[in-house]
């Protein structure tokens, strides 16, 4: 038997790049490797640490549980005695109430123990069940995450991807000879994150992901910004990209499944140093309608902000919702927001940047705590021209010119029905307020909801 030197060098060296990879996003010295030692003896070769590190560390002065396989031990391929050591990692986060960092790389199951490895991936499965929506989730795709393994996609509130790593279901060749998908495309972080699994994409700045993501759920960090800063330049019609970095600190604001959905755009921030999570309705892209896509986005999104237990402000700037053709796909995920919306246990505060027109305001603005709107804001059923098209048929009939007729009388619906201020008066906006006071209104609501 190998004395107690020899393993921890052959320990070291199986592990020498997965811990390298581990220190890279820990703070200094902080990781502590936990269950070092299990090993099994294959047909095939040994399995040092199990082809597994696992620990406790902090990131950005924040604890965390920490488990990675390792691709250089068989693959990073799951069996049963690494799924065990990746089970009690997680449930360690569990218990210690830790947030868990997963870094992913394997190539799948140990066929050679057939059933005991569709055992152990039941085992970190539902690990993963338990500890989603319980403590912060967050995987990372280092390089290749194939297999069921891959299902761990659905429960974390964030999966973070390098550029060039791969998740699929199944071999990404066996997909794409059976389905004819270009082999590149298949699994790959750019087609993930356009189908909304991935949340993020990194190339070498992990650390200062995690560590933003971390500040989230820890109560937010000092971002230096002025609380009484005045935003500058905000106007009805703005891109929405310009107002979320006017309005919230400078500098604090994450994106999370930037490339899905691009109708509506969500991320963490910090406002007057207290984290939030922003759903802002982009109106560059398809009006801000709100689309099955975009609401699937906030739906998940929106989980993640429970699970940080931190306020939700909704900028709003849409003409509805989208006429599709598939329309059932729409009444299913609208759903899914509408229950997600009514049952968010945090503070909610919406403010109206421009249209929030059907839909978008009975999901998005309604049920929010506080609301205000810009003083160019409009609100109502339907859009003011179309509901003058509606109401007015008969003059736009007879006009002689008929695009003017309808463009006056929807002005004058306008004014009259859909206006911030006309609103305001029958208590459906708490204020109506100039762009450029968003920053200081918001900031004001939100301290006197903490308080």
């Amino acid at each position: 038997m190998a004395t107690l030197k020899e393993t921890k060098a052959t320990l070291a060296a199986a592990n020498k790049d997965v811990l390298t990879l581990i220190r890279s996003f820990a703070d200094e010295q902080s990781f502590i490797e936990t269950d070092a030692f299990m090993s099994s003896e294959t047909d095939i070769a040994d399995a040092p640490g199990e082809g597994v590190v696992s620990g406790f560390a902090s990131v950005g002065g924040k604890g965390v549980c920490v488990f990675a396989t390792n691709p250089k031990v068989l693959k990073g391929s799951i069996g049963a005695l690494n799924a065990k050591k990746i089970t009690r990692c997680i449930n360690n986060a569990v218990r210690t109430e830790k947030p868990l960092i997963a870094v992913w790389d394997t190539s799948g199951a140990r066929f050679a123990e057939g059933i005991d490895a569709l055992d152990g991936y039941g085992d970190i499965l539902r690990a993963y069940t338990l500890a989603y929506g319980d403590i912060p989730v967050i995987s990372i795709i280092k390089g290749n995450n194939l297999g069921i393994s891959s299902y761990v996609a659905g429960l974390s509130d964030f999966v973070i991807a390098y550029d060039e790593s791969v998740m699929a279901t199944s071999s990404p060749l066996v997909i794409s000879a059976q389905t004819g998908v270009d082999v590149k495309n298949v699994g790959s972080s750019k087609t993930l994150a356009e189908n909304g699994i991935v949340t993020n994409i990194v190339k070498k700045d992990l650390r200062d992901t995690l560590i933003k993501i971390l500040a989230v759920f820890a109560g937010g960090a000092e971002s230096g910004d002025d609380a009484n800063r005045v935003c500058k330049g905000l106007k009805c019609g703005a891109d929405m990209k310009a107002v979320i970095k006017e309005v919230f600190d400078k500098n604090s604001f994450l994106p999370v499944r930037d490339g899905f959905a691009q109708s509506v755009i969500t991320g963490f921030a910090t406002l007057g140093d207290i984290p939030v999570g922003v759903v802002a309705t982009n109106a560059e892209c398809g009006e801000g309608k709100l689309t099955a896509q975009s609401c699937l986005k906030i739906t998940e999104f929106l989980g993640a902000c429970s699970t940080a237990d931190c306020p939700v402000v909704f900028l709003v700037d849409s003409a509805g919702t989208e006429v599709c053709a598939d329309d059932t796909r729409l009444m299913y995920e609208l759903s899914n927001l509408l229950y997600t919306v009514h049952t968010q246990q945090a503070d909610m505060f919406a403010v109206v940047c421009g249209k929030a027109i059907g839909g978008a305001y009975t999901t998005l603005v309604a049920p929010c705590e506080y609301k205000i709107a810009w003083e160019c804001a409009e609100v109502g059923a339907l859009a003011s021209e179309s509901a003058a098209r509606l109401l007015y048929a008969d003059e736009i009939k007879t006009a002689k010119n008929k695009d003017k007729a309808a463009e006056k009388l929807a002005t004058a619906y306008a004014a009259e029905n859909c206006s911030a201020l006309t609103l305001a008066r029958s208590g459906r906006f708490d204020n109506v307020i100039e762009p450029n006071l968003t920053r200081s209104y918001l900031l004001a609501a939100l301290v006197a909801h903490m308080e």
